[in-house]
């Protein structure tokens, strides 16, 4: 499995139409035009297969009453409830599983569970936790979580559970935490202080343990506006290079120091969509800080602050996935693409400058038109127009393995041949979209675990055959 941290969130906005796909290559002598070729194909149709499923659990059979959904731990039911993800846990998917209100929007009476990757079998169940959130991977061995506070109340709940059984304790800590992350075998913590008339106090960042937070160390944030106010992981490590997201701000740091290596954020510059690629890069739309918040373009940033490419087209709708055969082939930044290493420019398209959907995948960026279903992929080393397509659906790509990418339609599953854009097999998974999510078609996503590629929704957690 690559090594990637999406923050892909569905339903980005398409800004304008898409014009000719002209390229345009950089040279010594200054950039050069190109039209590209007209588009033939002589692809076969799609003939479906039958569904090659190993397993697959829905969320009232698991909860055990109608209407019950599936939720995302990590990201928080109030903060995304349309989000169908789960906490990869290695030989365990822990998720959440509750009642959802359609009048209040609550999510009423929440079961944390533990299914076992094998075959999907229940291990545990626990119902009596109610957490706001959780790191996105387990810390040695621990799932770690923050349990519900009020506002005011100046101490927080750190909640464990082992990934295996379910079993764990709650630690009281005298900060109030507002998010955290592990590496798997630290805890990174976001909190701030209560004063006695009740006002937040100083955002510290700080690494150490359940038992003791800021064992290692302890860090003021800069920056003025710092919440965890956005769906997905807040903290995230790779290494020795930490990456915070609160809302409009963005913050780089080195995890074995504490030392903030770079920020982007209120009341300077704030940020949009930053997204983690490889190596060691953050890619993100800047905007203007106000309330209209005007896009300045897009950037990317190594994990010491200083600036690798920039594009100064601000392009809305970010990186679905980033997962290129290997790290020789371009990032593409905005509508260009640059090398990874020098941020060097080799080739922009205006394919990419309006877009409702971008991936990177294997050794292609497929774009996806504002509006309709016409898909482009365009070649990460040239930029020329691999192949086009117009499939009846096409919804945001999530996971790239063995040569095919893999996307989402409702409650199917599509595999996508990178060579000619044909859809390889369409693996139906629930026999309808899930009818309780806000927007069905984008409720379900598909990912790679190990040798496996799970797909997961509102409704229904699956492992399926890759193919």
């Amino acid at each position: 499995m690559s090594s990637r941290w999406p923050v892909w969130t569905a339903g980005a906005v398409a800004l304008a139409t898409v014009v000719a796909a002209v390229i345009v290559v950089a040279q010594d002598d200054g950039p050069a035009i190109a039209t590209a070729p007209a588009w033939t194909t002589t692809a076969p149709p799609t003939v479906p297969r039958a569904p090659e499923v190993q397993w697959s659990r829905s969320a009232e059979a698991v909860y055990g009453r109608e209407f019950a959904q599936f939720r995302d731990p990590g990201a928080g039911g109030r903060l995304n409830p349309s989000a169908a993800r789960f906490i990869d846990a290695g030989g365990v998917y822990i998720a959440s599983v509750g009642l959802p209100d359609p009048a209040t929007g609550n999510f009423d009476a929440p079961a944390m569970v533990g299914l076992d990757a094998t075959d999907g079998s229940t291990l545990w169940r626990r119902d009596d936790l109610r957490v706001e959130s959780c790191a996105d991977r387990p810390l040695s061995g621990y799932l770690v979580c923050l349990s519900s506070t009020e506002s005011e109340n100046p101490e927080s709940t750190i909640v464990t559970g082992d990934t295996t059984t379910g079993a764990g304790r709650s630690v009281r800590v005298p900060q109030r935490v507002l998010a955290v992350g592990t590496d798997g075998f630290s805890l990174y913590s976001i909190s701030s202080t209560v004063t006695q008339a009740g006002y937040e106090g100083t955002r510290q960042l700080a690494k150490g343990s359940v038992n003791d937070v800021g064992r290692d160390w302890v860090t003021e944030l800069p920056g003025e506006a710092i919440y965890a106010g956005m769906p997905g992981p807040v903290i995230t490590i790779d290494g020795n290079y930490g990456l915070g997201r609160f809302g409009s701000t963005a913050i780089g740091f080195d995890s074995v120091t504490g030392s903030i290596t770079w920020y982007r954020g209120y009341p300077d510059s704030c940020v949009s969509q930053p997204f983690r690629v490889q190596p060691a890069l953050v890619i993100m739309t800047e905007a203007v800080c106000t309330q209209s918040q005007t896009y300045a373009g897009t950037v990317a940033l190594a994990s010491d602050g200083r600036t690798v490419a920039r594009s100064p087209l601000p392009v809305y709708p970010f990186l679905e996935i980033d997962d290129p055969t290997d790290l020789s082939l371009p990032m593409v930044v905005g509508d260009s693409a640059f090398d990874r290493t020098t941020g060097q420019f080799l080739w922009s398209s205006p394919l990419l400058a309006s877009t409702n959907g971008v991936a990177v995948v294997g050794d292609v960026v497929i774009a996806r038109a504002p509006g309709t279903a016409h898909v482009t992929a365009l070649d990460l080393r040239t930029g020329s127009v691999r192949w086009e397509n117009d499939p009846d659906d096409y919804y945001p790509i999530t996971a790239y393995a063995d040569g095919l990418a893999y996307s989402t339609v409702g409650g199917t599953v599509d595999s996508i041949a990178l060579e000619d854009g044909t859809t390889r097999r369409r693996l139906e998974i629930e026999p309808t979209p899930d009818p309780y999510a806000t927007n069905r078609y984008l409720a379900s996503w598909v990912i790679e675990s190990g040798d496996r590629l799970v797909y997961s929704s509102t409704a229904t957690i699956a492992v399926v055959d890759r193919g």
